[in-house]
């Protein structure tokens, strides 16, 4: 039965599953009508209690900043979690899925409010249909294997669009859209990374760069002064420079550039 319908988001709730099914009429598109939406989900959370949650993605397009992820995080997740009404996988997931919209990078977005380091935090899966979604949530086996092989990820230029930008199509097993999309999101933000830094990874002289592939590596100075030929006070000499030119204060920053050295 329907228990919501507001400006942009509908509750449907299954009483024979206990299981909510959240989907998005159209995209809401300030902060302060995502916000009064997530509300009249919490309140309606609070009043049935359901142990499954299926969130329909579809016309989401909407993109959270970081204060907007934290309200979600303080107001929503918090309460809910703490009130132990979500079931749970024996391999860890909450049974909280969603059905990815066509809008990725809008849903990135969305998976990044169950990355944070907070404890207080659900493990949902995601899914590519409603039908994927379902049939977890109903414990029956997903079609991930084909004929005794798991399908091959197949990457497609699609060609140009009106705008002059590339159209690429990846079609990947349905069951395992999640992780395709923190894929991408890994690519997304390497490729956002080297943009801004490749100026100053440029800067650094040819030894300096040989001893920032063995630092990212994990070799110690010792190592290093072995595999380089050269002096540990070299090495340090070397490090120091790298630290400069980089701007790396903390040894995590400088692991970043991996995806910078071949």
């Amino acid at each position: 039965m329907i228990i919501y319908t507001g400006p942009h988001l509908v509750l449907t709730y299954e009483q024979d599953t206990n299981r909510f099914i959240n989907s998005w009429k159209s995209s809401p598109t300030t902060v302060e009508v995502f916000k009064n939406e997530m509300l009249e989900y919490h309140s309606a959370l609070e009043r049935l209690n359901p142990t499954q949650i299926i969130w329909l993605q579809q016309n989401y397009t909407f993109s959270i900043d970081a204060e907007t992820k934290l309200w979600v995080e303080e107001k929503i997740m918090i309460p809910r979690f703490k009130a132990g009404c979500i079931s749970q996988s024996i391999d860890g997931f909450h049974h909280i899925a969603f059905v990815v919209g066509r809008d990725v990078l809008a849903h990135i977005k969305v998976m990044s409010v169950f990355e944070g380091k907070s404890r207080n935090v659900f493990k949902p899966k995601h899914f590519a249909t409603e039908k994927d979604a379902r049939n977890w949530l109903d414990r029956e086996i997903l079609d991930i294997v084909d004929d005794g092989e798991t399908r091959k990820q197949e990457i497609t230029f699609k060609g140009i669009d009106t705008d002059g930008k590339a159209i690429i199509e990846i079609k990947k097993s349905a069951s395992e859209i999640g992780r395709t999309i923190k894929s991408l999101k890994t690519i997304l933000e390497e490729n956002d990374f080297i943009k801004n830094n490749i100026e100053k990874y440029s800067s650094l002289s040819k030894r300096e760069k040989e001893t920032l592939k063995f630092v990212v590596k994990g070799y110690t100075n010792e190592q290093i002064s072995e595999q380089m030929s050269i002096s540990s006070n070299t090495v340090r000499t070397h490090r120091n420079r790298i630290w400069k030119k980089l701007d790396i204060r903390q040894f995590s920053d400088c692991l970043r550039y991996r995806c910078l050295i071949n």
